[in-house]
């Protein structure tokens, strides 16, 4: 039951038109519930079925820039003709020892997939009108179970969804709601960073590059603090002086969500009181903290919210279309039901939810249920 339902929701999550990197890293996640996996991996091809980009689930810096310099040496040129091979007749990898019998001796091993802690790993190529266009890899460690036939069979079972997820251009986001995400970097005065987290190195990759790219030459991912995050330090700084400056925060936006900088004082500079600013300027002492939040679309998040109510999944997908302000009748059509099917729909929603209308209703589900975890 509880397998059907994560099927449910990722046939739903597939069908939102989100754009694909939006849609990727919460497919990745996604697919936990499905088939127990971790550290989930999606690849763009080109036409010769070299990896174009990587969406991982984790970013480890240190091993993203060994694939950019060493990717011949370790994917190309040991293993690449065997997977064209095996693709030519079959959709998924159900073993990596297909690619190599010492595949676990290999170099690749030890520097790519010890790190992201994969041992076992299943990988299916995903098609877009006839051509191969991505794959996607679920894994895991080495003190768990091997993937089973039933497992390979059910990732088989879901490749025409993703399929039809990856095909959606992406309508364009207007309403986008906090995620949960957020990192902090702090800074001197001067712009030197003297602190980022974990979280803030996450962020500032995203809201650089979204997906690594592979194979790709003079590309650099050194994740580095932007102009902009300076810029608003001086900003900062300079309403601390009494200068006109514009406000400290900013907001940029990609295919990965919005990503909102806001800087402030952790330790303001040392002020000479009663002396002239102009011929005392503060001292040079002084940290900024910059606050990154990320935002997603508001459908992602309701689509998620959605899952952790005890709804039907037709229930969910009437739930979320009334959230986006469609019409009985639209919905009827979009369902391929009729109407009085769907006020049935309404009628058990909101008696489960305990609203009364539409405006209660995305209140509610705005709300995160106990159950359901951040991105």
């Amino acid at each position: 039951m509880k397998r059907a339902k994560a099927l449910a929701s990722l046939r739903q999550l597939c069908c939102l038109g989100l754009n694909r990197e939006i849609l990727i890293p919460e497919l990745l996640r996604a697919l936990h519930a499905f088939i127990p996996s971790e550290n989930n991996v999606f690849n763009g091809l080109n036409e010769h079925l070299l990896p174009t980009f990587v969406i991982p689930e984790v970013v480890i810096p240190e091993v993203i820039e060994i694939l950019q310099n060493e990717w011949d040496r370790l994917y190309v040129k040991p293993f690449h003709a065997r997977v064209l091979d095996w693709y030519n007749h079959h959709r998924v990898i159900p073993d990596v020892r297909i690619l190599d019998e010492r595949f676990y001796h290999s170099d690749f091993y030890h520097v790519v997939f010890r790190p992201y802690n994969q041992h076992y790993r299943i990988q299916a190529v995903l098609k877009s009108n006839g051509l191969k266009v991505g794959g996607i890899s679920l894994a895991r460690s080495q003190h768990q179970r091997p993937f089973d036939a039933e497992e390979v069979q059910q990732l088989k079972r879901l490749l025409p969804y993703i399929e039809h997820g990856l095909q959606a251009r992406g309508e364009a986001v207007t309403d986008y709601v906090d995620s949960g995400q957020t990192g902090l970097v702090i800074l001197t005065r001067n712009g030197s960073v003297v602190y980022l987290s974990d979280a803030a190195r996450y962020l500032l990759f995203l809201a650089t590059y979204g997906a690594v790219p592979v194979g790709q030459e003079h590309v650099s991912l050194a994740v580095t603090v932007p102009p902009v995050l300076r810029q608003l330090c001086a900003n900062l700084d300079g309403i601390f002086q009494g200068w006109e400056a514009p406000p400290p925060s900013f907001s940029h936006t990609n295919g990965s969500g919005r990503f909102v900088f806001r800087a402030y004082w952790l330790q303001p500079p040392t002020v000479h009181l009663g002396l002239d600013a102009r011929a005392h300027p503060p001292s040079e002492d002084g940290l900024m903290g910059v606050l990154i939040e990320h935002q997603e679309p508001l459908r992602l998040q309701l689509h998620r919210n959605l899952q952790g109510w005890r709804l039907s999944p037709r229930e969910q997908e009437v739930g979320l279309a009334l959230a986006e302000g469609l019409s009985q009748t639209a919905i009827a059509a979009r369902l391929n039901v009729s109407v009085q099917t769907v006020i049935t729909y309404v009628r058990r929603l909101y008696a489960k939810l305990e609203v009364h209308s539409r405006a209660e209703l995305l209140d509610k589900l705005r709300t995160r249920p106990p159950n359901v975890e951040t991105a």
